[in-house]
C-alpha cells in the first residue's frame, strides 16, 4: 500500500491483486459470509469489496531489515509482545490525517483518553459450542460440534466502508486472538469504474481517498483496535502517545 497527498486527499494506492494483507471478496450484503476470488479470471462488480487486514505497528527488526518501511521512525515503543516497534501503516495515515489537519490534536487527546478507559474487550466474548450428531465415516465414529467464534462488524461507518473483527483460534498458541479487517466495496474506491466489470491486469491499482469527510473511519479503527483485547489496547495507548509527541515537535 502506497499513499500520497493530492488536493487535500490521502490517496490509498492498493494493487487490484490478492496479496499478503489484501483480499478482494465477493458477498451478497454486508453481514454475509465473503467468498476471495481470482482478481485475473473473475471481474470486479457490486459485491466486491476489498479485505484489508490493517496493521498499525511493524518491529524495528524488520525495518531495519528492509522488509518493511514506515515513515515514523522519530520514536518507537515497547509493545505488549515486548518486542521494539515503530508505528506503521494505519498509524502513519492517522498521522498524515493530523497534520492536514483532518483530525485536530484535541481530537487525538480525547481519543486517547477514551481508549485509556475501555474496560470492555472484543476477545472476552463468549465462544460457544453447539452439539450435533453421530456420524460415521469411512467406518469410523465421530462427533459432530460447531465451534462459534464471534465475529464483529461495525457498520456505522462512512462511504460505505466496514470495520469487521473476527475472533479466531490462535495458530501456535492457546486461546483466541481478534483479527480486525478494514473492508472497502468497490464502490468506495475513486477510480472504480475503470475496473468494474473487468478483471484485474498487471499494474492495476485502486485509489481510495481520505479527507475531511470520511476521516472518521480512522478514528473509528483505532477505536476498535484499541478494544480489540488488552493486548491491543496497550499498543494503540502507545503509539497514540508517540504520535502525540511527534506533533507537538
Amino acid at each position: 500500500m502506497d499513499y500520497a497527498v493530492k488536493e487535500n486527499n490521502i490517496l490509498l494506492a492498493i494493487p487490484a491483486t490478492n496479496a499478503g494483507k489484501f483480499r478482494f471478496k465477493k458477498r451478497r450484503n454486508r453481514l454475509d459470509f465473503g467468498e476471495t476470488f481470482s482478481t485475473r479470471e473473475g471481474t470486479f462488480d457490486d459485491q466486491t469489496y476489498l479485505e484489508w487486514q490493517i496493521g498499525y505497528d511493524v518491529p524495528i527488526n524488520d525495518v531495519e531489515a528492509g522488509k518493511k518501511g514506515t515513515k515514523l521512525t522519530s520514536k518507537h515503543f515497547i509493545g505488549s509482545n515486548r518486542k521494539t516497534k515503530y508505528p506503521y501503516e494505519l498509524s502513519e495515515i492517522f498521522y498524515k490525517a493530523v497534520e492536514l489537519n483532518f483530525i485536530s490534536i484535541e481530537e487525538v487527546q480525547k481519543l486517547l483518553k477514551e481508549i485509556e478507559n475501555y474496560k470492555s474487550f472484543i476477545d472476552e466474548k463468549a465462544i460457544t459450542v453447539e452439539h450435533h450428531s453421530r456420524l460415521t465415516l469411512n467406518g469410523i465414529n465421530f462427533e459432530e460440534t460447531s465451534i462459534k467464534l464471534p465475529t464483529l462488524f461495525m457498520i456505522d461507518t462512512l462511504d460505505g466502508t466496514q470495520i469487521e473483527v473476527s475472533i479466531q483460534k490462535q495458530q501456535y498458541a492457546t486461546g483466541v486472538q481478534p483479527m480486525v479487517y478494514f473492508c472497502i466495496p468497490l464502490k468506495a474506491f475513486k477510480n472504480s469504474p475503470k475496473l468494474k466489470g473487468k478483471s484485474s491486469g498487471p499494474g492495476d491499482k485502486l485509489e481510495y481517498a481520505i479527507n475531511k469527510t470520511n476521516v472518521l473511519n480512522l478514528i473509528c479503527l483505532m477505536k476498535v483496535f484499541g478494544m480489540a483485547s488488552k493486548r491491543h489496547n496497550h499498543d494503540v495507548v502507545e503509539i497514540l502517545k508517540i504520535l502525540l509527541d511527534i506533533i507537538r515537535g
